[in-house]
């Protein structure tokens, strides 16, 4: 429901400057969340700005908004409110790909109108909504704003937080392929090397009050956003420019831009479990999705670098060939997964991984691509008849360039044609409105083809999973390929950090399952891959990171007979609920993940040992039998040990986690029959 508010607070303000007093006066909006515990103002004090408070603390101090076009043309500095109108829901949505199956959206908002009074009288709107878990701010152009078609330039959104508080702050990176290290706020930069300093999100802050992430939702057609530092414990808002020079956005009026997002949590595992992106995000735009199957994957010798049918391949990224793709479908097929992945170097005159797509701005000449011409090392025809006699369908990887080149609706007819499940597409490198744009037109005309997408040299999660379902998981983030390249970047810290920072936004196609684990102190990059950690931690990472689409990285030959690797047999991707049961930011986490009818509980922690009680009060009546996969007592020095037992519990027991540094515990909860 709607309601107008006929008047706005009305707050008068006296100044001194020059030894006289002048009187001003200021309107505000106030709006709260659902249970009254987070609000938010709308002020027009010294031009927009929004403030965010928690239990009557505040979280955000008065924090500037506005937005700046071509032409001079400014929104903000001396914006002033004309009205509000508030609206409220409270629903479900049902969801097939995600944590939870049913997910509530509950909300309070108020639609803002500011004036922007000068040479030309301009109207926009600030829409606010909050959430009992957050609070999302976007902004409303439409004719009124007397925009019709535009340029921005950039947006001039802050976050100011009430304290210079502790903060993981996301590197910056075209493909979000990043750490989240630690700081203090005021420590996030302003400037390096390429001119402004672009953090890539969430920024994860620690609060008096909790935790909050600042993120994005509903990107469609837009600049992605980032943020910057300023010295102190304000970041603000910087958009990623046009591939052609021109500015950040080039659209036209009525246009909303997507939301600016501060999660907020008493707990750190409370923001693990926050649904926020995906609530905000433009719902789905299938009517059918039901042949949209999530699920497990082989991948084949690209990670693990070994090819025995193809030795001359050996020793880089490792080229996979028909022999060794019929062996990663036979495993496949043996594990219950219903997918193979067919790497790079399938197709003649691929291009390469040094260059990535750039919409709008010059690129290099290259032969033309033809998907029919495959190399000489690999028979994509007699795969697909393979993989299909024992029920595996495969997801073939494509160059962005070249699917660009050959036509994204030629690419998708030709493939599902050939009975391709999807598409692994890499190497956009970047979140320019072009890519963005880019990406709607490849997830969309991939659905009218029933094929699945899988973005890789992506941009971060900002709810287009949710918009387009057969957008199955994306990279955007730095996960166990690293363990191929020099700089040690894929560690404990890194891995336990994602589940609160990389992990709140979306599906993440981190690749687990490295089964030649090593102590952290003896990893080095070598062929095959190595991970560092123990094998429980790599059992549990499956069930802790989010993909409705899992591609296991490691090889048939490193599974078969392996400890533990019955955990990996006919796991579920997607979930019906999800409880986070001990959680510390960067430290450990624990989760309980059903199924149907059964748990899996997994948890990891960083590089101290760690001793935790995992309650199972989310557990229904009766007998239940936990089936674990375990740190071995020697498991800090002989990595690959696992302690696997079953027994029987009930809701009133809790489990006894004991993980060494870098250690996992992986277990499935299933009812006594």
């Amino acid at each position: 429901m709607k309601h107008a508010l006929l008047s706005l607070n009305r707050l008068f303000l006296c100044g001194l400057a020059a030894g006289f007093v002048s009187w001003t006066h200021a309107a505000e909006q106030r709006i709260a969340s659902p249970d009254g515990k987070i609000s938010v103002v709308v002020s027009d004090e010294g031009g927009a700005h929004y403030r965010v408070d928690m239990d009557g603390q505040p979280l955000l101090k008065p924090s500037r908004l506005g937005l700046e076009f071509a032409n001079g043309v400014k929104f903000g500095p001396s914006a002033q409110i004309e009205k509000s109108e508030t609206s409220d829901y409270d629903g479900y949505w049902d969801n097939r790909f995600g944590q939870r199956r049913v997910v509530r959206d509950r909300w309070n908002q108020a639609s803002v109108t500011l004036v922007e009074k000068g040479f030309v009288e301009r109207r926009f709107g600030v829409i606010v909504r909050v959430y009992d878990d957050g609070v999302a701010v976007r902004y409303d152009l439409n004719e009124a704003s007397k925009l019709e078609r535009f340029v921005l330039y950039y947006e001039q959104t802050e976050f100011a937080f009430a304290g210079d508080y502790r903060c993981w702050a996301g590197e910056p990176s075209v493909c979000a392929e990043n750490a989240y290290p630690e700081r203090k706020l005021s420590a996030i930069p302003r400037c390096d090397a390429n001119g402004i300093y672009r953090s890539t999100l969430p920024l994860v802050v620690q609060t008096p009050q909790g935790y909050a992430a600042v993120a994005e939702s509903d990107l469609l057609d837009w600049a992605g956003m980032f943020v910057t530092g300023s010295g102190t414990p304000t970041v603000r808002v910087a958009l990623a420019p046009r591939g052609d020079g021109r500015g950040c956005v080039v659209s036209q009026v009525p246009r909303t831009s997507p939301w600016r997002v501060l999660m907020i949590a008493r707990t750190a595992g409370g923001l693990a479990e926050s649904d926020l992106i995906a609530n905000l995000a433009t719902p789905s735009q299938l009517e059918d999705t039901s042949w949209i199957k999530p699920g497990a994957s082989a991948w084949d010798t690209w990670w693990t670098g070994v090819n025995p049918h193809l030795p001359e391949s050996n020793g880089g990224p490792s080229r996979g060939n028909t022999q060794a793709h019929k062996e990663y479908i036979d495993f496949a097929a043996e594990m219950g997964w219903p997918y193979q992945l067919i790497d790079g170097a399938w197709y003649e005159n691929r291009t390469t991984g040094d260059v990535a797509l750039n919409l709008g701005g010059k690129n290099p000449e290259r032969p033309p691509v033809e998907f029919t011409n495959c190399v000489p090392q690999v028979d994509l025809t007699s795969l697909l008849d393979y993989a299909a006699q024992r029920h595996v369908r495969l997801l073939v990887w494509l160059h962005s360039c070249d699917l660009e080149r050959y036509g994204i609706e030629r690419a998708c007819a030709l493939f599902s044609k050939w009975g391709v499940a999807g598409l692994k597409v890499d190497f956009m490198n970047s979140d320019s409105q072009e890519t963005v744009a880019w990406y709607e037109r490849v997830v969309s005309t991939a659905a009218r083809y029933k094929l699945l997408i899988d973005f890789h040299g992506a941009y971060k999660p900002t709810g287009l999973a949710r918009t387009w379902p057969n957008y199955i998981t994306q990279e955007g983030v730095l996960g166990n390929e690293y363990n191929k390249l020099a700089g040690n970047k894929c560690t404990p810290l890194h891995t336990v950090t994602l589940p609160f920072t990389r992990g709140l936004l979306g599906p993440m196609d981190f690749t687990p399952g490295g089964f030649i684990n090593v102590p952290v102190e003896q990893f080095k990059v070598a062929r095959p891959t190595e991970v560092m950690g123990t094998r429980a931690r790599q059992l549990a990472m499956p069930v802790v990171y989010l993909s409705p689409l899992t591609v296991f990285c490691d090889s048939p030959t490193n599974y078969h007979n392996a400890a533990g690797i019955a955990f990996y047999k006919k796991m579920p991707t997607v979930w019906d609920d999800t409880v986070v049961l001990s959680a510390e930011m960067a430290r450990h986490i624990v989760v309980a993940r059903r199924s149907g009818d059964v748990w899996w509980l997994a948890g990891m922690n960083g590089n101290d040992a760690l001793k935790v009680k995992a309650p199972l009060r989310f557990l229904g009546r009766g007998r239940w039998v936990l089936h674990s996969y375990a740190d071995a007592q020697d498991a800090a020095a002989a990595p690959t040990h696992v302690l696997e037992t079953t027994r029987n519990v009930t809701a009133d027991d809790a489990v006894d986690l004991e993980l060494v540094p870098a250690g996992g515990y992986a277990a499935t909860l299933s009812p006594v029959q």
